[in-house]
C-alpha cells in the first residue's frame, strides 16, 4: 500500500494508514425499515464537489445513500475517489447517522481515479492475464464517467488472495471511517465486463471462484451469511448485482423495467430474503427527463414483487445540478401510507398482476400492457404538511 503519512490518518482514516496497521472490526449499520411507506434509496455522485446543504436536506430523507465513484472527479479538490466518496457520505451522516451509507466500488474494474488504482498499476504480478496472448485484460466501463484511459483499465484478479486482501481492506477501511456502512459490489456477478472472453476455462473459473470469495467474505463480516436473508441485526452490506449471484445476501437491480421479466427477477431476491434495491433502468429515458409523475408503472412492478429490505429509487449515477436531485424524492409516492401485504402478489390468468397492502392501498399490474395502477389509501404526509395553513 502507498505509505501512511500523518496527512491521510487525520483526514479520513482511510486507506490502509490507520486500518491497515490496527486491527479494528469493519462495522457499520443496517439500514432502517418500515412497511409504513414505500422505503426509496439514493444512489449517485457529485462530479464537481460536495453536495450543497440544499441538496442534502433532500438526500438525507433517504433511508439508504450511495455515493458513486465520481463524486468529486471534477472538482478542483485534491485526493482519491476514497477520499471524495468519504467527504461527501460524512456530510450525509452528519444530517441522520441512521442513513445507512454505501462506499461504491468495482469488482473487476481498476477505475484510475482511486488510490487502490495507483497501487495496483505496481504490482503487475496481480493483474488478469489473457489466457492466449498472456497480456494484461482490460476494459473500458461507464461511458458516462469521462474521460477514460484509451486503453482500458487493468482488472482485478480476484484468482489471487492478496487482490482479494487488496480489495477487501479498501471496503474495510471506508468502513473503518466510521461514516460508511457497507459497499456497493458493481460487476461482482458472473462474466462482467466480458471477461470470459479472454479466460480458456480454468482460469474462468478460477478467477469468478475467487470474485465470489471476496464477496463472501464481506459478507459475513457485516453479519451476514451468504445466500440467507439479510439480518435484522447486520452490521453492514455488500450490495452484489444479481439473485443468483453466489457470495451475497443484497443486490440491486439496477435495470428494472415495468415488466414480467423483471418482477420475476424481484421475486426470486425477495425468495432469498435479500436485501434489494430496485433502481428504475436508465433505459426508461423519461423516468429521467419527467421523473416522480413518470414512474407509476415501475412503482407498481416493484410493489408486485417486493419484500422487507426491498427499496426503490431512480435517476441518473451522476446528479448534474440541485434540481435533478430534488427530482429524486417523491412525497407523493414515497409518503403515501402502505402497510404490511396482506399476501403475496397473484397473477391471473390473463396476466394481470394484484396485490393488497394493510392500510388498504391496492396494486395491480398487467403483464401485457406493462401498465400499473396504485390505488392509495390515503394522502401523502408531506403534502399534507406543507398544503396546511
Amino acid at each position: 500500500m502507498a505509505p501512511c503519512t500523518f496527512h491521510h490518518a487525520i483526514k479520513w482514516l482511510l486507506y490502509g494508514c490507520i486500518a491497515s496497521h490496527v486491527l479494528k472490526k469493519a462495522q457499520g449499520i443496517a439500514p432502517r425499515w418500515s412497511w409504513e411507506t414505500v422505503m426509496p434509496f439514493f444512489h449517485s455522485c457529485n462530479e464537481t464537489g460536495l453536495w450543497s446543504d440544499e441538496a442534502l436536506d433532500v438526500i438525507s430523507k433517504f433511508p439508504m445513500v450511495t455515493v458513486e465513484k465520481g463524486q468529486g472527479f471534477l472538482s478542483n479538490s485534491s485526493g482519491y475517489a476514497e477520499d471524495h466518496i468519504i467527504a461527501q457520505l460524512a456530510a450525509v451522516k452528519a444530517r441522520d447517522p441512521t442513513i445507512q451509507t454505501v462506499f461504491y466500488m468495482n469488482s473487476v474494474l481498476n477505475w484510475f481515479f482511486y488510490a487502490l488504482a495507483k497501487e495496483y498499476e505496481n504490482i503487475p504480478a496481480y493483474w488478469l492475464y489473457d489466457s492466449t496472448t498472456h497480456k494484461p485484460v482490460r476494459s473500458k466501463g461507464d461511458r458516462a464517467f469521462q474521460p477514460q484511459p484509451s486503453e482500458g483499465m487493468l482488472v482485478f484478479n480476484h484468482a489471487i488472495p492478496a487482490v482479494r486482501s487488496l480489495w477487501k481492506d479498501v471496503c474495510y477501511n471506508a468502513v473503518n471511517s466510521g461514516v460508511v456502512d457497507g459497499c456497493y459490489a458493481d460487476a461482482s456477478d458472473q462474466d462482467s465486463h466480458r471477461t470470459e472472453n479472454y479466460l480458456n476455462a480454468s482460469d474462468r473459473a478460477a478467477f469468478e471462484a475467487g470474485k465470489v470469495i471476496t464477496s463472501a467474505d464481506i459478507t459475513r463480516k457485516f453479519g451476514g451469511e451468504p445466500g440467507k436473508p439479510y439480518p435484522q441485526n447486520a452490521t453492514g452490506v455488500l450490495i452484489g448485482k444479481r439473485p443468483d449471484q453466489k457470495g451475497i445476501n443484497a443486490i440491486q437491480i439496477e435495470d428494472f423495467e415495468a415488466n414480467e421479466e423483471h418482477i420475476q427477477i424481484l421475486l426470486e431476491a425477495v425468495a432469498h430474503g435479500y436485501l434489494v434495491q430496485v433502481h428504475v433502468s436508465l433505459k426508461v429515458e423519461y423516468s429521467v427527463t419527467c421523473g416522480c409523475s413518470c414512474i407509476t408503472n415501475e412503482l407498481a412492478a416493484f410493489l408486485i414483487g417486493m419484500g422487507k429490505y426491498s427499496y426503490f429509487g431512480y435517476g441518473t449515477w451522476i446528479s448534474p445540478d440541485l434540481a435533478d436531485v430534488k427530482k429524486r424524492w417523491c412525497p407523493d409516492l414515497f409518503t403515501r401510507p402502505l402497510g404490511k401485504p396482506l399476501g403475496s402478489g397473484t397473477r391471473s390468468n390473463n396476466g394481470v398482476w394484484r396485490r393488497s397492502f394493510s392500510s388498504g392501498t391496492n396494486v395491480t399490474f398487467d403483464a401485457h400492457t406493462n401498465k400499473g395502477t396504485i390505488d392509495w389509501s390515503g394522502p401523502s404526509t408531506e403534502v399534507e404538511m406543507t398544503t396546511r395553513p
